[in-house]
């Protein structure tokens, strides 16, 4: 009895079910699978390992509005069962697409091989020559356009440097959209329609994205690699919180995919000295005591929020900071839950 019963609170420990959870759930529009398994589980991502009393189901994520999700003990073990409603709406996302709206509609990374910089198409300037260009003019793009199309204009931002020291991109910084003209030659017109910047000469231009090609139906899961936020999807930010996206130092390349959940870590802090009569911060005190100060003479990391992966390129990731205790920096460290 004793071995069952610490067998069973070594998997409620692991799941961390919800003190106050509810026994049955009814699936309304508009809720997130993250919201969801954030109601049983106090670690969404641990979503998948309660779903396994449904063999029909393939995955965990097609769940609608109007379902019955009931938890259920098996074996000392949780699990959630599901009753299908006869009504289907669309299934349920995992995060809120508004919260990434921007982001799934406006790529923020740019190559950094200048060899692939040279295939993309650009803002060459008009008649005009003006250096900045606003809504309701046409400029003229070296590279050619689909007529009718509509084409977002973006700075060449920071370059991206990966959790390797390498640079890998560089941040892309939605400054407009352009649709495609008439296509004659070498310069091509184009009719800019909106602003969220200045338009400037050598811009890039890209198509946009189509807010429904990018699937937001995926399972949270636990990342398998730790990662560092190499910089704020929004580069006029300094600080981010909940909802915002940060981009991850590392890519599908480096085996992180979509639906990937960090922890967002803190570093500690730096001390001098090590009596009480002389302890200090580190970054309060001069260069003289930071020398000589002992390597191991910092403070513990913190935990300060969680952050899920919803887009991966080769060698970066854009991750959405799904909850978060204290303000967010670039340069914290992404850690596997």
């Amino acid at each position: 009895m004793a071995s069952v019963l610490f067998a069973t609170a070594s998997m409620a420990d692991t799941l961390e079910v919800n003190e106050n959870h509810p026994t049955k759930y009814v699936v309304q529009k508009g809720d997130t699978l993250w919201d969801i398994s954030g109601k049983f589980l106090k670690k969404p991502w641990y979503w998948p390992k309660i779903w396994n009393v449904n063999p029909q189901i393939s995955d965990p994520h097609w769940i609608y509005p109007g379902d019955v999700l009931t938890l259920v003990w098996i074996d000392g073990k949780p699990y959630i069962k599901r009753e299908a409603s006869t009504h289907k709406d669309s299934p349920i996302p995992t995060i809120n697409a508004e919260t990434v709206k921007t982001f799934l509609r406006n790529d923020v990374v740019l190559p950094y091989a200048q060899s692939e910089l040279d295939k993309l198409p650009f803002v060459a300037g008009n008649n005009e020559e003006r250096r900045l260009f606003a809504e309701t003019k046409d400029v003229y793009i070296n590279g050619k356009l689909n007529k009718g199309q509509q084409y977002g204009v973006y700075h060449k931002g920071q370059a991206l440097v990966n959790d390797d020291g390498e640079k890998v991109a560089y941040h892309a910084i939605f400054a407009g959209v352009v649709v495609g003209g008439n296509q004659d030659g070498k310069f091509n017109r184009a009719y800019l329609v909106k602003n969220k910047d200045a338009v400037l000469n050598g811009d890039y231009v890209l198509p946009l994205n189509d807010d429904n090609g990018y699937s937001l139906y995926f399972v949270p899961k636990a990342a398998t690699v730790d990662a560092s936020i190499i910089a704020l999807a929004e580069e006029s930010s300094s600080v981010a919180g909940q909802y915002d996206t940060v981009i991850v130092g590392k890519g599908r390349k480096d085996g992180v995919s979509v639906g990937d959940v960090f922890v967002i870590g803190r570093p500690g802090a730096k001390l001098v000295g090590d009596s009480a009569d002389d302890t200090a911060y580190a970054s309060m005190s001069g260069m003289g005591r930071r020398l000589v100060s002992s390597a191991d003479n910092v403070l513990p990391d913190d935990t300060v929020g969680q952050a899920m992966v919803y887009r991966t390129y080769d060698n970066v990731s854009l991750a959405v900071i799904m909850n978060n205790s204290d303000a967010i920096f670039k340069g914290y460290p992404l850690l596997k839950p």
